[in-house]
């Protein structure tokens, strides 16, 4: 529940609803423009990021990438699904918090973690592999894509 509450609060970022009262209560909101739906370079060069954000990236990629062979199978059990899942989400908490990048940056990372969250929730909420799996495959696209948009030295 607590990830997709994030999920959401990050789409709602993502949208343009300025109004709303939740959004100019939201801290983490830093000025950015809202109306950003799809992960964009910097004009041509990554994103900058920082130690707290390179950090809780490593940790989710490890998570994933570490998992054993029967998740990345399909063949694991839910539970196990729900473990990496919560490991995930965990960083997304941490990284939410300790958040210190400039409003354009930031307002492209609130995309990855959108997708990173809903990975967290699919794993936590799997039924048995297939859907296990498809959880680890989303989160894995979110990877994918904070290495193509963001400067991680070291970052494969």
């Amino acid at each position: 529940m607590k990830s997709l509450a994030i999920a959401l609060a990050f789409a709602t970022t993502a949208l343009t609803f300025a109004s709303l009262p939740a959004r100019a209560a939201d801290p983490h909101q830093h000025g950015h423009d809202a109306s950003a739906t799809t992960l964009k370079l910097n004009n041509g060069k990554k994103w900058g990021t920082d130690e707290a954000l390179r950090r809780g990236m490593t940790a989710i990629r490890q998570a994933v990438h570490g998992a054993p062979a029967p998740l990345h199978k399909g063949t694991a059990k839910p539970e196990a699904y729900a473990e990496v899942g919560k490991r995930v989400e965990a960083e997304v908490g941490r990284i939410v918090k300790e958040c210190k990048l400039p409003p354009d940056a930031d307002a492209q990372l609130h995309l990855v973690v959108a997708d990173l969250a809903a990975g967290a929730d699919a794993l936590k909420g799997a039924k048995d592999g297939k859907s296990g799996r498809a959880g680890l495959i989303k989160v894995d696209g979110a990877l994918t894509a904070y290495g193509k948009h963001f400067d991680h030295p070291g970052w494969k």
